[in-house]
């Protein structure tokens, strides 16, 4: 997909302090303080593996409507420069907000914290080279493109670059490159999301509206520092082969977090298909539904086929709830069907117990493997004995071969 990223990490190796704040930060959120995570080491080549090839696809859909939108680089001013050192927010929010359907310039355009608002019927293309560039901020917060209350949008090849390099605070974890919030019906195609202060891709609700009815396909997410991509409320989500890598910096620091934030939230009609998680400091998928636990019951509905994780601490993750609420427990189910998880330096699933008010998790024909010297993949009967161990111990999990 050709998506290069500067990391700027550190070459010299981690030290006892560095391993004790990487412990820390496994006591945050969802995770368990019990939990000991080896230090990160960005994998720049771990992607390449996993390359998606059906993006050819959504750029012939994406140049067939360029030729008709209007091109933002209409609105721009005389002299722009086609570098990205210049910000032109403000150009391109005028040509979002005159034009439903639109392109974005063929060359790297940068905007500033305030971001880009999409709106309702919008039609977003990126061209071959378009490129958003976050400017550097202080804020702990901001959505380079903002979906927020809208419905019927569709987003082709977006490329968005966060700040994370340049960041100028220590403070937060909120820093999205897309961020979909209390929307109907958004089809975002191919996007690479990279160097995000929080997630690359957020999916949420706003003052007790879900989003319904998204899909995202063939989602490239690299060195986002919280979560490659976080599912906080929504009833219909179709996730169609990601590749989120390199997830680390701020806890959880998952590729794919479904976490809820309070019991207004709903997380239903979710399906995943060949998602692959690699090399991401936490876990490659965690499902933690301790805050959706309230007085409004819940039915949560969650569908993973043919999960591949490859080098994330975790592969797959559960939990953890507390051992007793006053409401009865979370109906529906979770399955993960034909995953395989390999070289987890920690184990391939985690359960943060007790998970006895969770919907019920079915397990089917799970492979856990590890590569040897010779780059071929055998299974790993140790990390797979202690993953059917930990299922066992669940009284709402259970595994098939």
């Amino acid at each position: 997909m050709g998506l290069k990223i500067n990391t700027a990490l550190p070459r010299k190796k981690w030290g006892k302090c560095a391993l004790a704040a990487l412990m820390l930060l496994s006591g945050v959120g969802c995770l368990s303080s019990g939990a000991q995570f080896l230090p990160f080491k960005y994998n720049d080549g771990i992607a390449a593996k996993y390359v998606n090839k059906q993006d050819a696809a959504f750029r012939s859909k994406a140049a067939t409507l360029a030729a008709g939108a209007f091109d933002l680089t209409g609105v721009l001013p005389a002299g722009y420069v086609k570098d990205g050192t210049v910000d032109y927010t403000s150009y391109l929010q005028t040509g979002m907000d005159q034009h439903k359907t639109v392109v974005f310039p063929d060359f790297p355009v940068l905007i500033n914290d305030k971001g880009l608002t999409v709106g309702s019927g919008a039609t977003i293309i990126f061209k071959q080279g378009s490129r958003l560039l976050l400017q550097p901020t202080s804020k702990d917060t901001y959505e380079m493109l903002r979906v927020h209350n809208v419905q019927n949008v569709n987003i082709y090849c977006p490329v968005l670059e966060g700040d994370r390099k340049g960041h100028q605070g220590n403070t937060g974890q909120w820093g999205m490159g897309i961020a979909i919030r209390a929307s109907k019906n958004v089809n975002v195609y191919a996007p690479q999301v990279s160097n995000c202060w929080g997630d690359g891709i957020y999916i949420g609700g706003l003052k007790g509206v879900t989003s319904s009815g998204i899909s995202i396909y063939n989602a490239w997410l690299n060195y986002n520092r919280r979560n490659g991509m976080s599912v906080s409320s929504v009833d219909g989500l179709k996730l169609v082969r990601p590749v989120i890598s390199n997830t680390y910096g701020q806890a959880p620091m998952c590729g794919i977090d479904i976490e809820p934030n309070n019991n207004t939230d709903v997380v239903n009609n979710v399906m995943m298909d060949s998602p692959v998680t690699l090399n991401n400091a936490k876990h490659g998928i965690n499902i933690s539904l301790f805050r959706l636990i309230g007085p409004s019951p819940k039915d949560v509905n969650v569908t993973i086929r043919n999960h591949q994780d490859d080098g994330s601490a975790v592969a797959f993750a559960m939990g953890g709830l507390k051992p007793h609420y006053d409401v009865p427990p979370m109906a529906g189910t979770i399955e993960i069907i034909d995953p395989v998880w390999k070289n987890n330096q920690e184990r391939a699933f985690r359960s943060y117990k007790p998970n006895g008010y969770a919907p019920t998790v079915k397990f089917t024909k799970v492979s856990v493997l590890k590569t040897d010297r010779n780059g071929r993949d055998k299974p790993d009967a140790e990390k797979f004995m202690l993953m059917k161990k930990t299922i066992a111990s669940e009284s709402k999990m259970s595994i098939q071969d």
